[in-house]
């Protein structure tokens, strides 16, 4: 079992639901949690992990006009009493998947394990060729035609099986507004890439209705976040260096997944809660068609109990 990364724990934090608070605690500019339960989120990569999530850290700090609220840094220039434009950093979440990848490197020996039929030539274009680039080590494969491929191998199996090369993070610079009223609440994000990883762009739209009970509150979300051709291309395209037969390259248009998350918790205590969440979001044509990519869905779920200091 991998320990999940920061963003994943961070993702789940965003998720799970605020709690009421004692005047004492109203004073106070910052909010300190931990979850531990049990809960996992889907890898929508061919060869990904699904990411076990057991601990949960919720931190946020609000000052007079600067907050950070579980990875989301801000600065708010705008206020009145419902509503409130921030400018916010924070991390991009997709380069998560790529810690939980179970294929192999992509190589010679991987190949011949697999029984690609090459020709023994190796300046034939025509059978085939691997080629090793004596000063730097790099192998360069030109897959041979259809035909000549062994009619043992899978070709779907090979791309399963096969290392995806990794991705860098990327950090968001943009805007967001947040609205409250008794219909609901809307929070909606620009943001593009700061680091210049991708230079991509995304935009994110929720619309969040919370419902009280005695000791306990629920909510539920709809939300859809729309990623730029540059972004999706970045984390789930294919380029000409990366492709192979059966895996071939693949360059992406823009795309908008769409989600429904259903968070709820219950007070044992002053300080300690029952918390959970569930989510599925629907991912994007430009996304499920990728070769990279297995399923059209990200589940992500946790349950445990939350301690509030």
């Amino acid at each position: 079992m991998k320990i999940p990364t920061i963003e994943a724990l961070l993702f789940i934090a965003a998720c799970v639901p605020g709690f009421n608070v004692s005047a004492q605690e109203e004073e106070r500019s910052w909010q300190l949690g931990i979850a531990l339960g049990q809960g996992s989120r889907d890898n929508p990569l061919i060869n990904g992990e699904a990411i076990d999530i057991n601990a949960v850290i919720d931190f946020s700090w609000y000052g007079e006009k600067f907050f950070f609220d579980n990875g989301d840094l801000g600065f708010t220039f705008l206020e009145e009493r419902n509503w409130a434009f921030s400018l916010i950093a924070t991390v991009n979440n997709e380069r998560n998947f790529y810690n939980y990848l179970t294929g192999r490197q992509l190589s010679l020996g991987s190949l011949l394990e697999n029984n690609f039929s090459f020709g023994s030539s190796i300046t034939s274009s025509t059978d085939g060729t691997t080629v090793i680039d004596p000063e730097t080590g790099k192998i360069t494969i030109n897959a041979p035609p259809p035909d000549l491929v062994s009619d043992s191998i899978n070709i779907t199996d090979l791309n399963k099986e096969t290392e995806l090369p990794d991705r860098d993070f990327a950090l968001n610079g943009g805007i967001e507004f947040l609205y409250i009223s008794p219909l609901g609440d809307i929070q909606a994000q620009v943001l593009t890439d700061a680091s210049s990883t991708h230079d991509g762009q995304e935009a994110w739209l929720s619309w969040s209705y919370p419902w009280f009970t005695h000791n306990g509150q629920f909510n539920l979300t709809l939300g859809a976040e729309w990623k730029s051709a540059d972004l999706i291309t970045y984390y789930y395209g294919v380029s000409e260096d990366e492709s192979f037969i059966g895996r071939p390259a693949y360059e992406s248009g823009a795309g908008t997944n769409t989600f429904i998350r259903f968070s709820a918790r219950h007070a044992l205590t002053d300080h300690w809660h029952l918390a959970g969440v569930v989510e599925r979001e629907f991912l994007s044509s430009a996304i499920r068609n990728s070769p990279i990519a297995s399923s059209s869905r990200v589940d992500t779920w946790f349950l445990g109990l939350y301690y509030s200091f």
